[in-house]
């Protein structure tokens, strides 16, 4: 009799159990489905649920990543933005086991990064590998290293050096030796417009070790000088640590904190804002001559002091300088 008793206290208990999760499970589905349809507002009861249901929310964030990604690679370019939103969240979650799942996004051909992820890989790209990869320069490696990638992701994986240097991880010169290595192989390939773009990641480092390599990169027509020019490289290392210190000062932290503080001063999630879509920068261009109508050039009214090329474009894309109108 109380053999009964016990084991139906159990069979009820695992049905309230498998009620619940049950109803979890409704819950993130519904989640993931305000995600994907957040458009002119941040879905933030979402993204706060999410951080409240971490291990549930994590392999479902990741599944959506993958099946954008599988999309994408077939030709079908997903409608919503769960896929986007999944990419901070999964940062600021510090989801190690979602890197290489982002890895796989990002490194899809041609323009399919951008079809995805949009101005995301410009401002967070780069400050992912540093808080979800165990080894960190490894992954930077590979992205400025693969010619099949899109030129600007492999920017950002340049760009990469430059926050693990700010952050203590690597020393400026292992930095500079490393970069410099990427350098030589890619003039080597004449490879245009990255060498252009690590040229520009060296700039901020005050790199005299690099100036003969980098003097041979202008040589040969392979750095744009309107992305930076060799007079901009040499202020930089007669300026040294100085230099070096003010233009890390300006790089966001590595990772990301709060989604919903990274994203609600963009255009596509402000309801005070037509809705825009997420897009790529465009090409670097001359300083001097930015293209007529061109959506990202700098406003008539210039700020008096210069704009630092690490600091937000004064056109208010949310892009940094060098990448925007710079």
């Amino acid at each position: 009799m109380n053999h009964t008793h016990d084991q139906d206290i159990t069979e009820g208990r695992k049905d309230i159990a498998a009620g619940a999760e049950d109803s979890l499970n409704s819950k993130l589905d519904a989640v993931i489905a305000e995600l994907d349809s957040a458009t002119r507002k941040l879905p933030i009861k979402a993204i706060e649920w999410i951080r409240e249901h971490r291990e549930l929310a994590v392999p479902r964030l990741i599944e959506v990543i993958r099946a954008a990604t599988a999309g994408a690679r077939a030709g079908e370019h997903p409608e919503g933005n769960a896929h986007f939103l999944a990419m901070f969240l999964l940062t600021e979650l510090r989801a190690k086991e979602a890197l290489p799942a982002i890895l796989e996004a990002v490194c899809l051909p041609g323009e399919l990064p951008f079809d995805l992820f949009g101005d995301a890989i410009t401002s967070l790209l780069a400050r992912i590998p540093p808080v979800l990869a165990d080894d960190p320069l490894e992954v930077l490696d590979n992205l400025i290293a693969n010619e099949e990638l899109n030129e600007y992701v492999r920017w950002e994986g340049a760009q990469g050096y430059l926050f693990l240097v700010r952050d203590g991880r690597i020393s400026r010169e292992e930095a500079i030796e490393r970069l410099a290595d990427h350098l030589r192989i890619l003039i080597d390939r004449a490879d245009v417009p990255v060498t252009g773009y690590l040229v520009s990641e060296l700039a901020s480092l005050a790199p005299r070790e690099a100036l003969e390599l980098i003097d041979e990169a202008y040589d040969r027509d392979l750095a744009d000088p309107g992305l930076i020019t060799r007079e901009e490289v040499k202020q930089s290392i007669s300026e040294g640590e100085s230099w070096v210190r003010k233009e890390l000062s300006r790089f966001p932290p590595s990772g990301i904190d709060d989604t919903v503080a990274e994203l609600e001063t963009w255009a596509a999630f402000s309801e005070e804002q037509p809705a825009l879509p997420i897009r790529k920068p465009p090409k670097p261009v001359s300083r001097a001559a930015p293209p007529a109508g061109d959506k990202h050039s700098p406003p008539a009214e210039l700020p008096k002091r210069k704009t630092g090329r690490n600091e937000p474009c004064p056109c208010g894309s949310g892009k940094k300088y060098k990448k925007c109108c710079g």
